[in-house]
């Protein structure tokens, strides 16, 4: 339950998360402004959901410090960049255009709100040993993330692109089973 790592190394793993967060912004605007936010906010989501269960095989050994830690930080970092752009994104195309402001305080109270009752429930939860402890706080809180997609799939982006048409940009193949057959 305790890593029982020196205020040095958060410090270290916190300016890891926030410099890959720095540096995938240009990277995931690009592709924000090219296959649109929703796709992104989808596919980067997986991967936000997935994260908590990668930090189940993480302690205070030597490769989990120098290795797996910072690498879960760099990933955290990287793909909330993409989460919080590909979010502010939406919401100013979709918010109406009067009101904007109050379209905006609300829309900020409502993540302000679930971030605290996350954490406090999240705090209480992890109390119960009986339920899992830490690892099933972990658990829940990666499908609780994958739940909280939902929604995505009936938010209509105009100029947004399918998920699959994204996925065959990003790898293309050149499999035949995979790759679009030549008309």
């Amino acid at each position: 339950d305790d890593l029982g790592l020196d205020v040095s190394w958060v410090t270290i793993y916190n300016s890891l998360t926030a410099g890959a967060n720095l540096l995938m912004l240009v990277f995931w605007g690009r592709l924000a402004d090219r296959y649109g936010n929703r796709a992104l906010l989808l596919l980067v989501g997986i991967l936000v959901a997935v994260t908590p269960l990668l930090w189940l095989v993480t302690g205070a050994d030597t490769l989990s410090i120098w290795l797996w830690l910072p690498l879960l930080h760099i990933l955290a970092g990287g793909t909330w960049a993409a989460i919080d752009l590909c979010n502010n994104n939406i919401q100013l195309g979709i918010a109406p255009v009067s009101n904007q402001a109050s379209y905006f305080a609300v829309a900020a109270a409502i993540a302000g709100l679930s971030g605290a009752l996350g954490t406090t429930a999240g705090g209480f939860l992890a109390q119960f040993t009986n339920n899992g402890g830490l690892l099933g706080l972990f658990a829940l809180s990666s499908v609780v993330r994958l739940v909280a997609l939902l929604p995505l799939v009936f938010v209509h982006e105009e100029r947004g692109q399918a998920i699959g048409q994204v996925l065959k940009a990003l790898f293309p193949s050149k499999s035949p089973i995979i790759a679009d057959p030549k008309p």
